[in-house]
């Protein structure tokens, strides 16, 4: 019997509105994403999500080289993007393994918005599963790197 592992949910509000959140999320993950949070050997240059269905996820390090993370399954800004998390569990791209990272913008003001997150087929990882999910279920996570994101529009408000 095949079983199913329970998707890992986070959620943060931002104070900007929805469209800016997407824009930051998306077009602005350089300036947010925690830099430690990276599989490539040099620093981080640059993250890209190509702004289409198709579009790569990847990073460009200091050095030239690039890591990919997935590709992007849905685009429809401002309220939805779904891209694919093609890391295995030894921290490495593996063309072979698709997991789902959904992410919902959700207006609760026109300058307030709920970021939702989930991160789901986690079964993917096969023998690694419930450990990969507990990796993800962390503080250092999910919850770390949406807190970065938050944090970014200190200020805005």
């Amino acid at each position: 019997m095949i079983q199913t592992v329970e998707a890992v949910r986070r959620e943060v509000v931002v104070p900007v509105s929805k469209q800016r959140a997407f824009e930051v999320f998306t077009a602005g993950m350089t300036s947010w994403w925690p830099p430690e949070h990276h599989i490539g050997s040099a620093p981080i240059a640059e993250i890209v999500i190509e702004p289409r269905e198709g579009g790569r996820w990847y990073t460009r390090h200091e050095d030239g080289s690039e890591t990919s993370t997935g590709f992007v399954s849905v685009w429809e800004p401002p309220d939805r993007l779904v891209v694919t998390w093609q890391i295995g569990a030894d921290w490495k791209y593996d063309p072979s393994l698709v997991t789902t990272v959904e992410l919902r913008f959700v207006e609760e003001a026109p300058d307030r918005t709920r970021v939702e997150l989930e991160h789901r087929d986690l079964d993917r990882f096969g023998p690694d599963a419930e450990k990969m999910r507990a990796t993800f279920e962390q503080p250092g996570a999910w919850t770390a790197t949406l807190g970065h994101f938050a944090s970014s529009f200190e200020g805005a408000a």
